[in-house]
């Protein structure tokens, strides 16, 4: 598959390259003439800021770069102005959309951005003499990228300084005699300078301000968890930040032009972008390690106040069935379950003989009656994809209260769903918030209300991402998808 893309990267590559290069009626070469030689510089200066900017030095022509800066003599000009060319509409593709990597497990949306004519800008910038201000033109401009832009940067000159070294820390002390410590500290910014005569109360602090990073209790102790966070090498933690932003590249086309919802697994958060801004954060609470929620792309098309919760198949058989067994009235009373037939007929529990039935003996659905106590609340905002995932309402807010909010047996619990759908239709907005305040669902079913400008969603895997104030933060990898 993935020399698969490549081929198809490259094609398409040649293709944008020949419109705008190569069947030029001069015929003129753009890197090589002695009068191309500055913009040719700052071509390879671009391409040997590549780790600063997620991107990989050696995907650009790297040995006929470097070939040409020692001097060497191309056999073929024209084809090597050719393939410079290549280079350079890669390198501004990688820049503007972020490189190729495999970000969802179903992508409903088939989204691919193109909001940029990338070899026509490279042309024109090189036409009009402003090669030199092309590289700030096509980033993305979003304070997200930038803060993960920023500690990128931090984190390569902690990498390539003098001092630097693998640092495992394994003593939970906080005072001058941890060197171990001090040196992360160092690496991971929270310190200037590497000094072993630090006070205890600045070191104590300094741990605390880690802990923030990571999303513990900052209460400056180093127990088993924080350890383990601190001990990840700064080389993975570069790898992270790369990764993320590439992924602020890859939303920027659709940010531009309509409200974006991102849901990050890791950080357990909801963002609701538009262009430069965050409109709406919100707490979720996404699915745990051994039902984790699966990262994908889609649309939500429609608002379900007081909906019905329909019982996942194996949730009914392995969590609810053994406790109905034990009084099947009683336990479905309590909970406001319905027990449906294959038709969606409603059934007397009384007459299901509930003892002969098992895991992999059960012709019933079970379906949750709507109202406050129901497990997805009072709303649910629907979206099309194979995992029946979705985002919605619970009763039980006080999850949110948690760092690490990993419960769900797969969807998504949002802690401001009201706010949220209210920004997503706001000609219904007041209609919502009546609903909500009534709570009860005033005709005794579900409220559908369709999304006519069906909004994206991205259901996202990052490990580095920022906070809703905007800083970076590395959570919990809790599916080890990047270990």
């Amino acid at each position: 598959m993935a020399k698969s893309r490549m081929l198809k990267r490259a094609c398409l590559l040649t293709l944008l390259l020949g419109q705008y290069f190569l069947v030029n009626a001069r015929q003129q070469m753009c890197w090589l003439p002695a009068n191309c030689a500055e913009n040719r510089q700052l071509l390879f200066s671009y391409f040997e800021q590549s780790a600063l900017l997620g991107l990989d030095q050696r995907d650009y022509a790297y040995t006929l770069v470097q070939q040409l800066k020692a001097g060497k003599a191309p056999v073929d000009s024209a084809e090597t102005d050719k393939q410079l060319s290549a280079a350079a509409v890669a390198f501004f593709t990688d820049v503007t959309y972020g490189t190729k990597v495999t970000r969802v497990e179903y992508d409903g949306l088939k989204y691919t951005p193109d909001c940029m004519d990338i070899p026509n800008l490279l042309h024109q910038a090189l036409s009009d003499d402003t090669f030199g201000q092309l590289l700030n033109k096509l980033e993305p401009t979003c304070p997200e990228y930038r803060g993960v832009k920023t500690m990128i940067s931090q984190y390569t000159q902690r990498l390539q300084h003098s001092s630097y070294h693998p640092v495992k820390v394994s003593s939970d002390l906080i005072d001058s005699t941890n060197h171990p410590l001090i040196d992360k500290l160092f690496q991971l910014g929270y310190l200037d300078t590497i000094s072993y005569n630090i006070q205890e109360d600045t070191l104590r602090n300094k741990v605390r301000a880690m802990q923030r990073l990571f999303e513990f209790l900052e209460d400056g102790a180093l127990r088993r968890g924080v350890l383990e966070e601190l001990n990840i090498p700064l080389e993975k933690r570069l790898l992270e930040l790369k990764h993320a932003l590439n992924t602020f590249r890859w939303l920027n086309c659709i940010r531009k032009y309509q409200s974006v919802v991102v849901v990050n697994i890791p950080a357990a958060g909801l963002y609701l972008y538009q262009g430069d801004s965050l409109l709406l954060y919100s707490r979720t609470i996404v699915g745990k390690e051994s039902t984790p929620t699966s990262p994908l792309t889609s649309r939500i098309d429609e608002i379900i106040m007081y909906p019905y919760w329909t019982v996942p198949y194996q949730i009914a058989t392995r969590e609810l069935l053994p406790g109905i067994k034990g009084n099947p009235v009683a336990y479905l009373d309590a909970g406001n379950y319905q027990v449906l037939d294959k038709s969606g007929r409603i059934l007397d529990p009384s007459a299901i003989d509930w003892q002969s039935l098992s895991r992999t003996n059960f012709p019933y659905t079970i379906r949750q009656m709507n109202g406050c106590d129901n497990s997805l609340g009072i709303i649910k905002l629907n979206f099309f994809n194979p995992y029946s995932t979705y985002l919605h309402d619970t009763p039980a807010k006080s999850y949110f209260m948690f760092n690490k909010r990993y419960f769900s047996h797969g969807c998504i619990r949002v802690e401001d769903a009201i706010p949220l759908a209210m920004q997503l239709l706001p000609e219904e907005a007041q209609r919502i918030d009546s609903l909500a305040r009534v709570a009860a669902a005033p005709q005794k079913g579900p409220v559908v209300i369709p999304v006519k400008q069906k909004t994206p969603v991205f259901i996202l895997y990052e490990v580095a991402w920022p906070d809703q104030q905007g800083t970076i933060r590395f959570y919990d990898d809790v599916y080890n998808r990047f270990r």
